[in-house]
């Protein structure tokens, strides 16, 4: 397919032989609106198009991560962990949850590392039952229904 530019409107033109009754368009954007026509090109010009059929690709994974996480000590063994949402351009679906990533350093010099999710378009959850005066590194990202997306950078 050649992507044509027409007015403010991206769109793309599939140009197939007589006989094709069918044709797939592929490089579509996750989980965006398309409406589709067809005409007919003959040696004479082309003709009227057909009825417009709309239709939505699947969704897929997030392809960016949650904004300006942040934690702020709400207890000595307690923070609350809130962040931006994935802007839409980004979200390639509808979020479904959010997983944050918190890991803490232990005595054999790995890391300790936890998972805390949460449901639906939430933007905060709280983490209890920390250990005091350690530090944590704390990361989120979200899910569609097809999977996550990536981390966001690290907090401490």
């Amino acid at each position: 397919p050649e992507q044509v530019i027409g007015s403010n409107v991206p769109s793309i033109r599939s140009v197939v032989n007589g006989t094709t009754l069918a044709t797939s368009l592929t490089g579509l954007n996750p989980f965006t609106q398309y409406s589709c026509y067809v005409t007919a090109n003959t040696s004479v010009g082309e003709g009227s198009p057909s009825l417009t059929v709309s239709a939505r690709t699947d969704e897929g994974v997030p392809s960016g991560a949650p904004s300006y996480v942040n934690a702020i000590t709400i207890a000595t063994t307690s923070v609350n962990v809130s962040w931006n949402q994935i802007p839409n351009i980004a979200r390639n679906g509808i979020i479904v949850a959010h997983e944050v990533k918190y890991s803490w350093p232990l005595e054999s010099g790995q890391l300790g590392t936890n998972y805390m999710n949460t449901s639906g378009a939430t933007n905060q959850l709280v983490l209890n039952w920390l250990q005091e005066c350690v530090q944590y590194k704390i990361s989120v990202r979200a899910y569609t229904s097809q999977g996550p997306g990536p981390f966001s950078g690290e907090v401490l």
